[in-house]
């Protein structure tokens, strides 16, 4: 009968500890899912700030662009275009 009684107390000790091992995975499975949470979060952010400046060059190279072809325009028109050394011309 003593190891029956040994035996109890093993089955017993391993089940609370099955019990503690279990909590601590739920515990960890929680902490790994609010990082992936917060990973995301900041990722979506970097994501839309990056689309952002990225807008803005792309519409400042464009105007940018569209202001050098219309003065380029301007001088051929006012037939000055080779009259004026280039490093006297305006640049951005």
């Amino acid at each position: 009968m003593a190891g029956i009684k040994e035996l109890k107390e093993e089955l017993s000790e391993m089940r609370r500890s099955m019990e503690k091992l279990t909590e601590e995975l739920h515990e960890t499975n929680l902490v790994i899912k609010e990082s992936l949470k917060s990973t995301s979060q900041t990722i979506k952010e970097a994501s839309e700030t990056f689309s952002k400046a990225l807008e803005d060059t792309m519409t400042q190279m464009s105007n940018l662009t569209i202001q050098m072809n219309i003065r380029d325009t301007i001088l051929k028109n006012l037939g000055i275009d080779g009259m004026i050394p280039d490093f006297l011309k305006k640049k951005k």
